[in-house]
């Protein structure tokens, strides 16, 4: 039985606006090992693609995290 309960989410700032909260996008749900993997590619070109956070999650437990997340409830 394949375990989709992870995911990988990115934090993008708007443009113009950096005082707006980043918006999450999901990039990624699935498997540990493809999660992993689609976690270290995002983390890697953060920096550059100006990504807030790189959020790797399994079933609501945080895993990793790069940056800073929005506030969760």
């Amino acid at each position: 039985m394949t375990d989709n309960s992870w995911n990988v989410q990115i934090g993008e700032a708007p443009e113009g606006n950096p005082g707006i909260p980043a918006v999450p996008t999901t990039v990624y749900e699935g498997d540990e090992e493809g999660a992993r993997a689609a976690y270290e590619e995002h983390a890697a070109k953060a920096p550059a693609a100006d990504y807030r956070y790189v959020l790797l999650r399994n079933v609501g437990e945080v895993v990793e995290l790069w940056g800073t997340p929005p506030a969760v409830g």
